[in-house]
């Protein structure tokens, strides 16, 4: 017996898919059957109701979706304080972990990200345009990039001191580094 083979061959002027195997056989596929087929399987209808399902889940949660306020965490947030043996090898892990290797300066607060929040509502002062300093002292980590070396690192400077941040929303989604 031969190997079967089945080539598909369309035709845009017809409208029409016309499929031949090696044995001579001819079938004749219209389009919008196919697309009806293919939509017989998995519910286009069912992603409406999983989609706004998430959303409900995550207003559940009580805590908002804000991208910028999301993004900001990842910049700059690390509580609890990740492990290192000293400053310049937390900054040198920290960079390369949130993929920020190269940036020139990055500051990290150790503090809860409630309290960082806190900062756009009650527990900062209006600057100008949004910024807001923060009441409170918080614990940072700046990493200042180290540009005589050869190969990349940072110098880590530990410091308790007020922050700068600049709200959306009522949510931090900037920092102002301070040298």
């Amino acid at each position: 017996m031969g190997r079967r083979i089945r080539v598909r061959f369309s035709s845009t002027e017809a409208g029409t898919n016309r499929s031949d195997d090696s044995e001579g056989t001819r079938t004749w596929v219209d389009p919008v059957t196919d697309m009806a087929m293919i939509l017989g399987g998995p519910r286009p209808a069912l992603l409406l109701p999983l989609i706004l399902l998430a959303a409900c889940l995550v207003l559940a949660s009580g805590e908002p979706w804000i991208e910028p306020n999301f993004i900001f965490q990842r910049k700059h947030v690390n509580y609890p304080k990740t492990d290192a043996p000293d400053a310049n090898a937390y900054c040198n892990k920290m960079m390369l972990l949130r993929g920020l290797y190269g940036k020139a300066v990055n500051t990290f607060i150790h503090e809860p990200v409630s309290n960082i929040n806190s900062i756009c509502k009650d527990g900062g002062t209006p600057i100008i345009g949004g910024l807001y300093e923060s009441k409170d002292e918080f614990n940072t980590t700046q990493c200042i990039f180290e540009p005589d070396t050869l190969s990349i690192s940072y110098i880590g400077v530990e410091k308790k001191r007020k922050i700068i941040v600049g709200c959306w929303n009522g949510y931090p989604v900037y920092y102002l580094e301070q040298l």
